[in-house]
């Protein structure tokens, strides 16, 4: 199960969309905490539990990346 998931994550797509929507997730964090006074709790938690997985698949490339170059 473990190499699906990492040749699944070695392929550039998988890379660009985790990235991308990671980037986009951050962002809208940040936009919704700066533009609702006061923030809204539930939204932001939202935005943290849909950041997180992708945080996680984004820290498994990078580590791939590097076992590739070493």
């Amino acid at each position: 199960m473990t190499d699906i998931v990492l040749s699944v994550a070695r392929s550039g797509p998988v890379q660009a969309t985790v990235l991308t929507l990671l980037v986009v997730a951050l962002i809208a964090r940040i936009v919704a905490q700066l533009a609702a006074r006061p923030a809204r709790l539930e939204i932001l938690r939202t935005l943290d539990m849909v950041a997180a997985p992708l945080l996680v698949a984004f820290v498994v490339i990078i580590l791939q990346r590097f076992a590739e170059l070493s």
